[in-house]
């Protein structure tokens, strides 16, 4: 099993940069609204919790889908980190359509704002299945979702449910998996190594965190992550150096960065054979 600790990763200038590219990427690139059971994990005055973009110039093409459950959401902002709440991904999204060095993809993500202050209430009951459909029908031919390349990223309280978000029991529901898992800053301790090593062996977990705010237990997460892994599993832990007064939020972008270059990378073309 490839699990350990990274030593940190000064990141601070480059996302400073990379933000700075963004905003002006994002300019042509549009944010679908769509509902999204409302009724479950909104207030009654709010509507169409879920947003969804696209890479431009690919109707009809079958995508890869990036899955963003966000984290705790005491301001219950709608669309948070996707536009709501002072806070924006999509630029970093649109900024990494541009770049063509990934692969074509869908970034979509769903709202909480029931229930939405504590992490342990976050996303119980989140349907994977229902929400690709949602995907789906809301991009209307602008591109459909390849079902077989749906990778779930969750922030902060997104990974702290033990029964819920990236915690949840995806594979026994329906007939969407995901790829991949990938869990920022989130609680660590050995109650959610636990809960996330009931995975089955073909789905990895990467946990990006940062030691700079929110104390946890990251060697306790660790060993029981480990105890319970099925064989042949292959996660990845990174503590991240990641600079700034707000540390818990700064990480997100750049992470979020990161597991799209890696996971969504353009193949490299093959030279000729000699």
């Amino acid at each position: 099993m490839g699990l350990g600790l990274v030593g940190r990763l000064p990141v601070g200038p480059f996302l400073a940069l990379t933000l700075l590219i963004s905003v002006n990427a994002s300019a042509s690139v549009d944010t679908v609204y769509f509902q999204h059971e409302d009724e479950r994990y909104l207030y009654p005055s709010q509507h169409q919790g879920g947003a969804a973009l696209v890479s431009p110039g690919t109707r009809g093409r079958h995508l890869p889908l990036l899955v963003f459950l966000h984290g705790t959401n005491p301001a219950r902002a709608l669309h948070f980190w996707m536009g709501g709440g002072g806070r924006d991904l999509r630029p970093v999204a649109a900024a990494m359509f541009a770049s063509r060095q990934v692969k074509p993809f869908i970034f979509a993500g769903p709202s909480q704002t029931r229930a939405a202050e504590h992490g342990r209430n976050l996303w119980t009951h989140f349907d994977l299945d229902r929400f690709v459909g949602d995907v789906g029908r809301a991009l209307d031919g602008r591109a459909t979702v390849d079902p077989e390349s749906v990778i779930v990223v969750g922030h902060s309280g997104a990974g702290c449910n033990l029964s819920g978000g990236l915690a949840a029991d995806f594979w026994s529901r329906g007939r969407v998996a995901p790829r991949s898992l990938v869990s920022i800053d989130p609680c660590l301790d050995a109650d959610l190594g636990e809960a996330f090593a009931r995975r089955p062996s073909a789905v990895p977990l990467w946990v990006m965190w940062q030691s700079r705010a929110w104390p946890r237990q990251p060697g306790a997460f660790e060993r029981a992550l480990t105890a319970g892994a099925a064989p042949g599993r292959v996660d990845r832990i990174e503590r991240l150096n990641v600079a700034g007064p707000t540390p818990h939020e700064t990480i997100l972008p750049l992470a979020l960065e990161r597991a799209v270059r890696d996971l969504l990378a353009v193949p490299r073309q093959q030279g000729p054979a000699s």
